[in-house]
């Protein structure tokens, strides 16, 4: 639905539920789904994009950065004065504002390190981001950013944060990739499916990393064990990081019919990363061509 259609019913929404008593004391207290369906709405009036989490938070956003509102002492607060709901819920929304502008400006890289994770994104993802990321490039004209992902908050790093903590992308980019190696061993080990007569092996998890794997060396080689020799990577959409042998892909007309099926994966998906695929070429990754 585009964001002024959901603005414009979210204002009904909120008017709509003004609608039943003279006040809001004289109404019943709402149950907690619908306070926090009263917390989203609120929360988008205010100029922010705002989604449900689990019953007792909300995500809001601003491009690409996240923060989540736990709901639990605010509900209680309205259970106790519920008069006060329209205000509690300004609140919530001027404390996410608050968050959001913040960022990381006042986190040191020490705090920062253990949740800074790689992401890999396509240039024109990258407009819609509104601010400039620090980033490194990727072959195909892709870009890896760096993201502190938090507990309860999700943050690109900006160039000013590399000059604050008085390093580089490059220095960045290693950590980072250490930490989604460390993460993909530890809970997503590597898995292979029959597809003919090979295996199309890969990770699916889900957990908005899986095509960023494709930049990790040390999971290309993981792979390159599997099948005992040299492999080719797609990863036509941020939830998908599939390979395939080089051997198989390089028989007649194979090579053929995978790019055409990425492209459809590529257009069809919702998080569209590239429609290339990918080899290593002495531990560097590479168009296929």
């Amino acid at each position: 639905m585009p964001r002024c259609v959901l603005l414009l019913a979210c204002a009904l929404a909120l008017a709509a539920a003004r609608c039943g008593g003279d006040d809001d004391a004289s109404e019943e207290t709402l149950p907690v789904s619908s306070f926090q369906e009263n917390v989203v709405a609120g929360m988008m009036l205010a100029g922010l994009v705002a989604e449900a989490g689990p019953v007792t938070s909300v995500t809001a956003s601003e491009g690409p950065n996240r923060v989540d509102v736990a709901l639990d002492g605010a509900y209680a607060e309205y259970q106790e004065v519920p008069e006060r709901k329209d205000e509690i819920i300004a609140e919530l929304a001027d404390d996410a504002k608050r968050r959001l502008e913040a960022g990381i400006g006042d986190v040191s890289l020490e705090e920062a390190g253990k949740d800074l994770m790689p992401l890999l994104q396509a240039q024109f993802d990258l407009r819609g981001y509104g601010f400039e990321p620090a980033a490194t490039k990727v072959p195909g004209n892709l870009s890896l950013v760096f993201v502190v992902d938090g507990d309860d908050s999700y943050t690109v790093v900006r160039p000013e944060d590399v000059e604050r903590w008085q390093t580089t992308v490059e220095e960045l980019e290693d950590r980072a990739l250490d930490n989604l190696l460390r993460q993909t061993n530890e809970q997503a080990p590597l898995l292979c499916q029959p597809t003919g007569n090979q295996e199309l092996c890969g990770w699916s998890t889900s957990d908005g990393y899986d095509a960023t794997r494709m930049v990790v060396p040390g999971l290309r080689r993981e792979i390159v064990r599997e099948y005992d020799g040299p492999a080719v990577y797609a990863v036509p959409s941020n939830q998908v990081f599939a390979a395939l042998p080089l051997e198989v892909v390089e028989r007649e007309e194979t090579e053929k019919l995978l790019r055409i099926q990425l492209a459809r994966d590529f257009q069809a998906s919702d998080d569209p990363v590239s429609s290339e695929l990918f080899v290593d070429r002495n531990g560097e990754l590479a168009l296929l061509r």
